[in-house]
């Protein structure tokens, strides 16, 4: 960083370049009732539905579902179906 790169005022793009982490860890997300608080559902709902649907992020290891945050939210938005299509459009 150059002195005249420190005496210019912060910007909200670079305090957020600054305030990043480093490196950005998967955050796993235990049990149903935890994924249901994440995504705003019951664990009825992720158990019977979002568990079985095709493509579903959530999964069983040892008898206790999981899934990868960001997989999850992907999923909700439909980005994970927006990429397939774009995939076969190809």
């Amino acid at each position: 960083m150059t002195r005249r790169e420190k005496s210019q005022p912060i910007t909200p793009a670079r305090f957020d370049a600054a305030m990043a982490p480093a490196s950005k860890q998967p955050r796993i997300i235990w049990t149903l009732a935890a994924i249901g608080a994440r995504i705003g559902a019951s664990t009825d709902f992720v158990r019977s539905t979002l568990a079985g649907a095709p493509g579903s992020p959530v999964k069983r290891m040892g008898g206790r579902y999981y899934a990868i945050e960001d997989e999850l939210i992907a999923f909700m938005r439909g980005d994970v179906a927006r990429d397939a299509e774009k995939g076969n459009a190809s």
